[in-house]
């Protein structure tokens, strides 16, 4: 009887796998699709679900095709259906991993009338002692610019400690041999003293700032003009709203195993709450920016932390009618979020057609929550 039984089993087992290649086939075509989704649908407007998906998105591609290929070497017909659901999301794919190794590495000429910038997220240059307890962050970050010497920086969450009789400032200038230094910070913060804001170092003559303020009032950035052999270009260096979780949200994160299903529930519903708030925040910053930027009489540089990764609304919405640095000349993932065991492209350096990047690179040295961000750029007429 148990023979009988073994043989039922496995006479019925092409049938099951068949079912199960089926269903896996359509929950993965089902979550590709809700992905590609949230660039379209405005998190404002709808749930922030297809939002969370696209975020998701890297993870679900690697996922797909792995899944895609075991089908094809198994001769399944279920392979047509994800190479059709991939070759859908072909511009997702192209801005979310690059394969570019010859033009990572490229790079211009000295007779090229080239320039270099950087992007970074310095995170108060780590003053609370977040990275290094002992406080050598500062140091390793002068280190760090001395090493890179871009021609241009632009700093979000920049710390300048004015109640020193030497500013952090006045040392990156010195590091970097910048004549020109624009910042804009926060009147809040310049109340309480606390210097936080964005700066822009540069080698090139700098004028014409514009502080950037979004509809609530709150400064998230600045533009400035720099002339560069002779012709201008407009720089923006921005900051789009943070989910802003506190130590209690990651404690709960942290420790999320010890938690019974109510802590659960009240946990995720506040992270939640927090994530669905700044979602819709930023889709009305990124209207901003992108109705500023087409303004410009100059070509345009934008640069900063639009926290959000490249499938997404607010990232679609700004990027139009500009070039994404890293998709010009980067390769790989790009994530310049650290996260515990995840890593976010939520960083970007994007320019219009008169420009022309190359070498874009995503440094992965430990000094802030971001990695710093560069290029090469040079005028394209």
């Amino acid at each position: 009887m148990e023979v009988k039984k073994g043989i039922k089993f496995f006479g019925k087992l092409p049938g099951l796998l068949k079912k199960l290649n089926l269903t896996i086939t359509l929950i993965l075509t089902a979550a590709t699709l809700f992905s590609y989704s949230s660039v379209w649908l405005s998190p404002s407007e709808y749930t922030i679900i297809p939002a969370l998906a696209g975020m998701a998105f890297p993870y679900i591609l690697v996922v797909d095709v792995l899944y895609t290929l075991l089908l094809v070497f198994s001769k399944k017909w279920t392979a047509l259906l994800m190479v059709a659901v991939l070759a859908a999301g072909y511009k997702m794919t192209d801005l979310t991993v690059r394969l570019n190794p010859l033009n990572y590495v490229d790079d211009y000429s000295k007779e090229d009338s080239s320039f270099s910038l950087m992007s970074f997220n310095v995170r108060l240059l780590d003053r609370y002692n977040w990275i290094d307890s002992k406080g050598g962050t500062r140091n390793k970050i002068f280190e760090f610019l001395k090493y890179e010497s871009p021609e241009i920086v632009c700093f979000q969450e920049f710390f300048n400690n004015s109640k020193d009789s030497v500013t952090n400032a006045d040392l990156i200038s010195e590091i970097l041999q910048t004549r020109y230094v624009i910042r804009d910070y926060d009147s809040t913060d310049l109340k309480h003293k606390t210097d936080k804001g964005y700066i822009i170092f540069s080698k090139y003559k700098l004028s014409d700032k514009q502080p950037l303020f979004d509809f609530t009032g709150n400064l998230i950035g600045m533009s400035v003009d720099a002339e560069i052999y002779g012709k201008k270009v407009r720089i923006f260096n921005f900051h789009l709203k943070s989910i802003k979780l506190g130590y209690d949200d990651y404690e709960f994160i942290d420790k999320i195993k010890d938690k019974n299903n109510k802590e659960k529930i009240s946990g995720w519903g506040n992270i939640f709450s927090k994530m669905s708030s700044a979602y819709k925040i930023r889709v009305r910053q990124a209207s901003m920016i992108d109705s500023v930027a087409s303004l410009s009489p100059y070509p345009v540089i934008l640069c900063g932390d639009f926290n959000e990764p490249p499938v997404s609304y607010c990232y679609w919405h700004i990027r139009r009618g500009f070039k994404d640095a890293f998709c010009e000349s980067g390769t790989g993932f790009g994530g310049t979020m650290r996260v515990k065991f995840l890593t976010f492209r939520i960083d970007y350096i994007l320019h219009s057609d008169k420009l022309k990047s190359k070498r874009f690179r995503t440094h992965t040295e430990n000094l802030s929550d971001h990695y710093p961000i560069s290029c090469k750029f040079k005028f394209s007429e």
